[in-house]
This record gives structure tokens, C-alpha cells and sequence, in this order.
């Protein structure tokens, strides 16, 4: 006979959830009543629209690149049975992730590091990734930051405090509930603090196979937005939320494997920096301003890539320097590993890591040579304007549409898809008036 917590789990999967990424990385979907989910893939369909639109649900042109434009029906949806998560700290909410398959799979986020991991596998290796993420709790809810202007919402804290103690403490109620949600949806942490800036924490998800790593990374996200929502709070992944705070960054941790060694290690090479761990660092580091969109894919992300604010201003590396576009980590095998510094918190994860993995694997194709490792602030080092990043959205984008690299790693038609969706980003927000503007010109200009 089953029990009567049997009975509530097949009750549960029957009205679960399912999610699939946009390229914002949001995760989009509807309850699934009737069915079970838990026991095998399926297949449904689902509105084709969800790729079309921004993050205001407008629809972007021709953002399928398709000819005669769609009409915005129905997609194949792939939902993974392996994925469902309970997603509430009360009661029996799960939730499945899903992926498009068919027509659509090849502009799918989740498919796009699909493909990359792919690649990687068909050299031999296995990737591991840890995500952290940085965010920001306001003591505001939907209708209060409607209503009330920037600088009069209330962060949960005053003040920055990085590491801060007495804060973690002064806040165990959050943090337990926080780790109680991770813990019941399987997304183990490794760490969560107060970082610098009001209001501002970090939470260090688990290392692990890379495309349960960037599942569990985009889940992370929607779930802490809702879990604060229901605490009577917002959270915010923006990469820059005030021009006097650092940015909220997204940093990537990446090792590779082969026949179950790391292989990234060399205990006789320079800061334990393997041969193949070179090569991955410099496809990073020459293919880092072609793929940057997909790890700043917003206006607001280049806000954060300024000098001053513990993020990358160029393609950099160093040993444990933490001023570099990437920084690798020395230690023991099992732990011997790079951090990519690029991605803000505001990057789709399965999109910044294909970015990551991406452009280094090209660099181990090609036997890419590694230049001198940056010591000291590579914001100093780094000042000229042909070694700086792209400073906007929009160069970004046109690095990224004209890059032949780009079209082999991810594939032309994902390559002219996320570009157009990119340039009407950058159009919706740059012919906007802002009050800064109007403060600084109206009366003096």
C-alpha cells in the first residue's frame, strides 16, 4: 500500500512545473497538470515566442531569423525528468527545467552549451563548474519600487561589509532559509556571505558536471527571486544596480578532466598550469572581446566592467590575481581550477559558460600560445585602449555577429539570432532620456 507521503510526491509531479530558458536566461513555462513528469522525458509543445521576446515580453524582429517571419506558434519542448526540483520550503512545489528541441534547438540556450560540451567530449574531456553569484536584497516589494524613486529603496543592509560576521549572524534567519531552499531543491552550496555592498551577498553553488552545473545556476537564480518576493523583499542579479556600488558579478570556476585526472594539473609547470590548461586560457583570452556579449548581454552589464570595481577591463590573466579576466587557481588536483571573471550575475549561465568553454577549447584546437601572466592590478596594466574590452553592448554585438569563431563554435543561425536580440537591446534602452541626463543639461546646457 502507499504512503501517504507516496501519495503527495505523485500528487506533486502531476501538477508540476516546467521552465525552459529564454535567452535572458529567465526561466519561462506553465503548470502541467495530469501528468507525471518524474518518470521519463516528454515532449510537448509550447509557445515559440518565448525565444522572441526581451526581457519586457516585447517581441524582437526577426528574431528567429527565419524568412517569412514566424508566426509565433507552437515549439517542440523537451522536459528532462532528471531535472525536477522541489522549489518551495513549504509544501510540494517542483519544478522541472526543459529545453527546445526540433527547429528551435539549434537558438536553444540550453542546447547551445550542449553543443560546446559536445565538442569538448569528442577531445576527451569532461568538464567540472562551480557558479557564484552575487545579488542584492532590497526591503521593497513590486508595487514599492514602482512607486518610489531609486534612492529612496531600502537594501537589507546599510553600507558595505564584505565577509561581514556580525552580519551573518545579525541575519541567520535569511541565510538558514536560504540554505534550508537549496538544500531541498538539490543545489548544494559551498559558501554564502555578505559580500561588498549594501545589502549584497554571495552564494557559491557546488561544483559538478558542467551542464548540471549551469541547470542548477539558472534554477538558483528564479528561485531566490521568488523565495525573496515571498519574503516581502526583491533580489536583483543586475550586473550594476548603482553607479556609488560595485557591480554583482557571476564568476565561472572550470576544470577540466581526462580518463579521471585533472587536466588541468602539472605539479612541475609554473603555478601547477598544465600545457592544456594554457592553450584553454589563451582561446579564452584571444576570443574573449568576440564572445564577451554572452557574458555581458546587457546594456547595464558594461557598467560593471570599469576599472576599480574587482571586474576585468581587458583580456587578462594571472596566478590567484583577482584584477584579471581569468584567474587561475593553483592547488591540489582536486581542486586545481581557473575562474573566469567575465560573466556578471546578469548572464543566462548556460550562455556565459558556453562562452567560457567555448572559446577555450578553441584555444586547445589550435595550440594557442599563452602570454605572460599579469602581476599586479591588471586595470593598471592593461590601459590601452586596443587591450581594453568592449565598452558597450553594442560593440560588444558587433564583435560577436562578425566573428567566424563564433559562427563554429555555436552556429550561425544561434550567432545571427542572440546578435539581433543583443542590437534591440541595446536600442531599447540608449535612446532613452534618463533623470541623470536631465539633472546634469537641462538648466546649464
Amino acid at each position: 500500500m502507499p504512503t501517504e507521503a507516496t501519495v503527495a510526491g505523485a500528487n506533486a509531479a502531476k501538477a508540476a512545473m516546467f521552465g525552459v530558458s529564454d535567452f535572458d536566461g529567465v526561466l519561462r513555462g506553465k503548470h502541467v497538470l495530469g501528468e507525471d513528469l518524474s518518470n521519463r522525458d516528454r515532449i510537448i509543445k509550447f509557445s515559440e515566442a518565448v525565444l522572441a521576446w526581451d526581457c519586457s515580453d516585447r517581441v524582437i524582429p526577426v528574431s528567429f531569423t527565419q524568412k517569412p517571419l514566424s508566426a509565433f506558434g507552437d515549439a517542440d519542448v523537451r522536459i528532462l525528468s532528471a531535472t525536477g526540483r522541489l522549489v518551495s520550503c513549504v509544501g510540494n512545489q517542483y519544478l522541472y527545467l526543459a529545453e527546445f528541441t526540433g527547429k528551435h534547438e539549434n537558438i536553444c540556450p540550453r542546447g547551445i552549451l550542449r553543443k560546446v560540451l559536445r565538442r569538448a567530449a569528442d577531445h576527451g574531456y569532461r568538464c567540472a563548474v562551480g557558479f557564484e553569484f552575487e545579488f542584492m536584497l532590497f526591503k521593497e516589494n513590486a508595487d514599492t519600487i514602482e512607486d518610489k524613486p531609486f534612492g529612496e529603496w531600502t537594501p537589507l543592509t546599510q553600507g558595505p561589509f564584505g565577509y561581514s560576521i556580525m552580519r551573518s549572524v545579525a541575519q541567520h534567519e535569511l541565510f538558514d532559509e536560504i540554505l534550508a531552499l537549496c538544500e531541498k531543491a538539490r543545489i548544494p552550496l559551498s559558501g554564502l556571505h555578505f559580500e561588498t555592498g549594501p545589502g549584497v551577498v554571495e552564494a557559491s553553488l557546488r561544483h559538478c558536471d558542467a551542464l548540471e552545473a549551469a541547470d542548477r545556476a539558472t534554477m538558483f537564480k528564479s528561485m531566490i527571486k521568488a523565495w525573496a518576493q515571498r519574503r516581502g523583499m526583491m533580489a536583483t542579479f543586475m550586473a550594476k544596480v548603482s553607479e556609488d556600488w560595485p557591480g554583482q558579478s557571476g564568476h565561472i570556476h572550470v576544470s577540466m578532466s581526462s580518463d579521471g585526472q585533472n587536466a588541468f594539473y602539472d605539479s612541475n609547470a609554473f603555478g601547477n598550469v598544465s600545457k592544456l590548461m594554457r592553450q584553454f586560457i589563451a582561446g579564452q583570452l584571444n576570443y574573449m572581446n568576440e564572445f564577451c556579449v554572452l557574458a555581458a548581454p546587457n546594456f547595464n552589464s558594461y557598467k560593471r566592467l570599469v576599472p576599480g570595481c574587482w571586474a576585468p577591463i581587458s583580456p587578462s590573466w594571472g596566478v590567484d590575481n583577482r584584477s584579471c579576466a581569468v584567474r587561475a587557481i593553483p592547488g591540489e588536483p582536486s581542486v586545481h581550477r581557473l575562474e573566469y571573471r567575465l560573466a556578471g550575475a546578469d548572464a543566462n549561465p548556460y550562455l556565459a559558460l558556453a562562452c567560457a568553454i567555448g572559446s577555450g577549447i578553441l584555444g586547445v584546437e589550435k595550440g594557442l600560445a599563452l602570454s605572460a601572466p599579469i602581476v599586479g592590478d591588471a586595470s593598471v596594466e592593461m590601459i590601452l585602449p586596443s587591450a581594453r574590452l568592449p565598452q558597450s553592448l553594442s560593440e560588444a554585438t558587433s564583435w560577436f555577429a562578425q566573428s567566424t569563431a563564433a559562427n563554429d563554435v555555436f552556429g550561425e543561425r544561434f550567432v545571427e539570432a542572440f546578435s539581433c536580440s543583443r542590437r534591440w537591446e541595446w536600442e531599447a534602452v540608449q535612446h532613452r532620456v534618463t533623470d541623470f541626463e536631465r539633472r546634469r543639461y537641462f538648466e546649464i546646457i
